[in-house]
């Protein structure tokens, strides 16, 4: 049996819910205050100051959600088991909704409402969201680490740092040309570009970071074929053990189909030991897919 489409929207907030993460924001400098950095020695600081775990807890989640028709509230609690286990709980009014594991190979859904499932893998979960999502890129926008995103230190040596909007950034010196050529308009020159490039440079990354404390402030994921822009912004920072951790994110899904915004805060975090019991499908629940 296929999805409904009223399932289908849950399912998307749910998955998504599970990048969300109190005091003010640090006070930043202005981008005519900073100076260059280079790339290594931005790394080397954000690095240093990168959030990691290997428990972590988020008592409450208040997410809202605007698809530019209407607006629809959740609340969600989330357990986390670092490179093996996100489970998250979500409910509306003080009443379950459901819950989802995720694994680094498989993603569970338990309705509790409808007494339904759904059980798979990240193509199924890319295919909804319509961008590529793996377990690595969820737990690395939920740490909101970029460290985690990438095989290797060596992928990132192809990065360059500047100063924009009052933040240091980086981008890959390849997408960087791409960006500049776009923002003088001239579309046909990057449609050859992308056809020369590989796969990967069809996916422009943006990474901004402030300046005082090196913890990641912005995300842009660009889909320059497919004309799709994810954005996130992290908000809120607040001192969590030793390390900042944002207590707000902002997100924003573009297309030609339209706009979808996430605002959500969260509170209740602990980095102490946990065991994440797994989800067990009661008997007679139906199953359902994503595609």
């Amino acid at each position: 049996m296929r999805i409904n489409p009223a399932i289908r929207a849950i399912i998307q907030i749910v998955l998504v819910s599970v990048v969300l993460f109190s005091c003010k924001t640090p006070e930043t400098l202005t981008e005519t205050r900073l100076r260059p950095m280079s790339p290594s020695r931005l790394l080397r600081n954000v690095q240093e100051s990168a959030f990691d775990y290997t428990h972590f807890n988020v008592r409450r989640i208040n997410l809202q959600i605007d698809d530019g028709e209407s607006k629809t509230s959740f609340r969600a609690g989330l357990q986390a088991v670092k490179d093996q286990q996100i489970q998250i709980t979500v409910s509306k009014f003080n009443i379950p909704l459901g819950r989802i594991q995720l694994t680094p190979d498989s993603i569970l859904f338990i309705n509790y409402m409808e007494r339904t499932y759904i059980s798979g893998d990240y193509k199924d979960l890319s295919n909804l969201v319509a961008f590529d999502v793996d377990f690595r890129a969820i737990q690395t926008i939920f740490s909101a680490n970029i460290f985690s995103f990438f095989d290797d230190d060596d992928e990132l040596r192809d990065y360059e740092s500047f100063v924009e909007g009052g933040m240091y950034m980086i981008m890959s010196e390849k997408y960087r040309k791409i960006r500049k050529i776009d923002e003088k308009g001239k579309t046909q020159k990057i449609e050859r570009m992308l056809r020369r490039a590989d796969e990967d440079a069809l996916i422009v990354q943006t990474f901004g970071f402030d300046p005082s404390l090196f913890v990641l402030k912005k995300m842009i994921l660009e889909d320059k074929t497919n004309k799709r822009t994810a954005g996130l912004r992290f908000d809120d920072y607040t001192k969590v053990g030793k390390k900042y951790y944002p207590g707000t994110l902002i997100i924003n899904f573009t297309s030609e189909e339209g706009t979808t915004g996430i605002d959500a805060r969260m509170s209740g975090f602990s980095t102490e030991h946990s065991e994440l019991t797994p989800l067990r499908i009661p008997d007679r629940y139906q199953r359902l897919y994503l595609n």
